[in-house]
């Protein structure tokens, strides 16, 4: 399964040493934490956290978007088991 790309801001892809700077908008810091989670099945509570967590300075969303990315990168997928 393919991951959609994430919107234009840069969600980080290593560990995170300092703040990511700039201003990101509600609705592209929304799309970056939907498509980090891309391919979970989200219930309600789930998209209303996803909803509320978008609010947050776009710093702490890029830095919780790069860690679901990169837990998901380093577990094995199909053709690794």
């Amino acid at each position: 399964m393919t991951r959609p790309e994430a919107p234009a801001a840069t969600v980080p892809a290593g560990p995170v040493q300092e703040p990511p700077p700039g201003f990101i908008p509600r609705a592209q810091q929304a799309e970056i934490l939907a498509a980090a989670l891309a391919g979970i099945q989200l219930g309600a509570w789930d998209r209303r956290i996803l909803d509320w967590m978008s609010n947050w300075d776009a710093a702490t969303v890029l830095t919780v978007a790069s860690w679901i990315t990169r837990t998901r990168d380093t577990r094995p997928g199909p053709h690794q088991q």
